[in-house]
C-alpha cells in the first residue's frame, strides 16, 4: 500500500532479473542492462559535454594564472586555490556518475525468504512521532520469520505499552541497568546480540515504512556478497522543500553511480543489512558519531557490496527549523570528515580505485563548501575596500574564457545529475558554508577514541527568532556586504568601471546563493506526518 494518499500505482516495465543491472536477456541491444538503452542519449551528452566543460577549465586556469595580481599574493593564491578546487571536485563527481545503475519498481524476486529483524530505535522522540513507526513496522508484509523490535532507549512507559499493543518486541538497555554509549550504534548492536534474523531492517523512530518493503529489496540479498540494500530516503516535505531535503542529487543520481561500483552509501534508515557481513566487521560502527555512512564503508572495505533500491520505502519527518537542519547537517559533516581525516578513503585497505573516489567525494564537496567557495563571495568585498583588481593582465581572456567554463560546467551538471535540480543543490551546498566549517574543524580535533557529543535529531525545541538569526548571521552579513559594498565603491570612484561591474556580477550571484538558506532559515518550520497510510 502506498504512504502517501493519491500516490499512482507502480508499473513494472521490464523484467525483475534486470534488477541487478545484469542482462534480462541476451541480446537485448548494446547496453543490455536495466533502463541503459533508455538513458543511452543522456549519458554520451554527458560524458561529452563534462569532458569538454574539463578541458575548458584547464584553458580558464593557465589563463587565470598569468593575469592574476601579482601587488596581492595572498588573495591572488586563495583564488586560484578555490577555482582549482572547482574543477577537482567536478572532475571527481563526473567520474562517480559516469555510470548509473537503474533497478526496476518491483524489485527482485525473492526465492527462499530469509529471517528478518526489523529494529526501530527510539531515544525520546514525541510520542506521536514514534506510533506512526511503529504501526507501520507492525504492518510490514513478509512470508518468513518476522520479528519486530523497539528498541527504546528512554524506557518509556508509553512506548513500552504501545509496543504490546501492536505485539511488537520491547527492548531497552535502560530497562536492564546497562549503560547507553555510543548513541543509536550501541543501542542497535545491543538489538544485534539478542536477535538472531539473517536479514536487519533498520527504521528510524521518525519515518513510516510501507508493507511491501522487505519484498522490494530483500532479493538483491540472494546476490553473493551483499552487505547492504539501501533505499531511496523520502521526506514529507513543504512543497518548495526548503532545506533540499530531498536531496534529488544524490537521492537520484549520486547513489545510482555509487551503485554501479557497489559503494551505496547507507543513510541509517529504509536499510537492510546482512548480518553475516554485520558481525564480519564487528557490528555497526561505533567509532563514529552515527553507524550508517561508517558501517557501510567498513562492509565495502572488507569486501561486502553495497546496493541501491532507488525508490522509497520509507518517509520520514525532515528538519523543519534552522537550528534543526544545522543540527543534522553538522553531525554528517563531523562523520564524513572524521573518514577523511583519520580513516581516508585513498589509504583503505580492501577499496577498488572507484570506490575510494566514491567514498571521498562528499567529504571533499564539504572542503569546497566550507573553506573554498567562500573565498568568491569575498574577493568582490576586498576589491570594493580596497580598490584593487584582482587581474591585471589578460583580463578579456580571463572573463571570457571563465564565462565559457561556467556554462559548460552548468549544462554538464544538469546532464550528469539527471535534471534533478543540481543549481539548488548547489545554493544549499555553499549556503551552508558554516556549518561545514565548524565540522570540519571539529572532525579535525576528534581522531577515533575522542568522539564530539551525539544529539537526536527533530525532538521538540523552543523556537526563537533570536536563534535564526544567530545561526544564519554569518550569510546574513555575506548578503549585507555584496548588497551594500557596491554602492561605497561607487561613491569612492576607486574602483575602475569595468572592474566594479564584473564584481557586481560576482556579487549578485553570491546573493543568489545566500538568499534560499537565509530567506528559507527565516520562515519555514516543522512538517508533519500527516497523510501517511499503513
Amino acid at each position: 500500500m502506498p504512504l502517501l494518499k493519491h500516490q499512482p500505482p507502480a508499473r513494472e516495465v521490464e523484467p525483475r532479473r534486470a534488477a541487478t543491472g545484469q542482462p534480462p536477456s541476451p541480446g537485448k541491444g548494446r547496453d543490455r542492462r536495466f533502463r541503459q538503452d533508455e538513458d543511452r542519449t543522456r549519458r554520451v551528452a554527458a560524458r561529452v559535454v563534462s569532458v569538454v566543460a574539463g578541458l575548458s577549465g584547464l584553458l580558464y586556469l593557465w589563463v587565470l594564472i598569468g593575469g592574476l595580481n601579482p601587488e596581492a599574493p595572498v588573495v591572488s593564491a586563495l583564488f586560484l586555490a578555490a577555482e582549482v578546487m572547482c574543477l577537482v571536485i567536478f572532475t571527481v563527481a563526473a567520474i562517480d556518475v559516469w555510470d548509473l545503475r537503474f533497478k526496476p519498481r518491483g524489485g527482485l524476486a525473492v526465492k527462499q525468504k530469509p529471517s528478518v529483524d526489523v529494529y526501530v530505535p527510539v531515544c525520546g522522540e514525541p510520542m506521536w512521532v514514534v506510533e506512526r513507526a511503529i504501526e507501520s513496522a507492525s504492518k510490514l508484509e513478509w512470508d518468513g520469520l518476522l520479528s519486530v523490535y523497539v528498541l527504546d532507549e528512554k524506557n518509556s512507559d508509553a512506548v513500552r505499552s504501545r509496543a504490546e499493543q501492536l505485539g511488537i518486541q520491547y527492548l531497552s538497555r535502560a530497562a536492564e541497568g546497562l549503560p547507553q554509549t555510543n548513541a543509536k550504534a550501541g543501542n542497535l548492536n545491543y538489538a544485534l546480540e539478542r536477535t538472531h534474523g539473517e536479514l536487519v531492517f533498520i527504521l528510524d523512530a521518525d519515518h513510516a515504512v510501507r508493507r511491501d518493503a522487505l519484498d522490494r529489496m530483500a532479493g538483491y540479498m540472494s546476490i553473493a556478497k551483499v552487505g547492504i540494500v539501501q533505499s531511496k530516503q523520502s521526506y514529507l516535505v513543504p512543497e518548495d522543500d526548503p532545506f533540499n531535503s530531498q536531496d534529488p542529487v544524490f537521492y537520484d543520481a549520486i547513489q545510482l553511480g555509487f551503485d554501479a561500483d557497489d559503494t551505496v552509501i547507507s543513510c541509517g534508515s529504509g536499510v537492510l543489512y546482512r548480518r553475516e557481513a554485520l558481525d564480519e566487521i564487528g557490528g555497526f560502527a561505533e567509532w563514529n558519531l552515527v553507524e550508517d555512512l561508517t558501517t557501510s564503508y567498513e562492509m565495502q572495505s572488507a569486501g561486502w557490496k553495497g546496493l541501491y533500491y532507488p525508490y522509497p520505502v520509507t518517509i520520514g519527518l525532515a528538519p523543519g527549523k534552522i537550528e534543526e537542519v544545522y543540527q543534522q547537517r553538522y553531525q554528517w559533516t563531523v562523520d564524513t570528515m572524521r573518514i577523511f581525516f583519520w580513516d581516508n578513503p585513498l589509504l583503505k585497505p580492501g577499496l577498488k580505485w572507484r570506490q575510494r573516489l566514491n567514498h571521498l567525494v562528499i567529504g571533499s564537496s564539504y572542503i569546497w563548501a566550507g573553506f573554498f567557495m567562500p573565498v568568491f563571495f569575498m574577493v568582490p568585498l576586498w576589491t570594493y575596500l580596497t580598490g584593487t583588481p584582482l587581474f591585471v593582465a589578460a583580463e578579456l581572456p580571463i572573463v571570457l574564457s571563465r564565462l565559457v567554463y561556467f556554462v559548460l560546467f552548468a549544462v554538464a551538471a544538469e546532464l550528469l545529475f539527471r535534471g534533478k535540480q543540481p543549481g539548488k543543490q548547489f545554493q544549499f551546498l555553499a549556503g551552508m558554508f558554516p556549518v561545514y566549517v565548524w565540522g570540519t574543524i571539529r572532525a579535525l580535533f576528534s581522531p577515533p577514541g575522542r568522539k564530539p557529543e551525539y544529539r537526536v535529531n527533530n525532538l521538540l525545541r523552543q523556537d526563537s527568532k533570536v536563534r535564526h538569526l544567530l545561526f544564519l548571521s554569518p550569510q546574513l552579513a555575506l548578503l549585507a556586504a555584496n548588497a551594500l559594498l557596491p554602492f561605497y565603491a561607487l561613491y569612492m570612484n576607486e574602483v575602475a568601471p569595468w572592474v566594479l561591474a564584473a564584481n557586481i556580477l560576482v556579487s549578485a550571484f553570491t546573493l543568489w546563493t545566500m538568499w534560499p538558506i537565509v530567506s528559507n532559515g527565516l520562515t519555514h518550520r516543522r512538517s508533519s506526518l500527516d497523510g501517511v497510510e499503513g
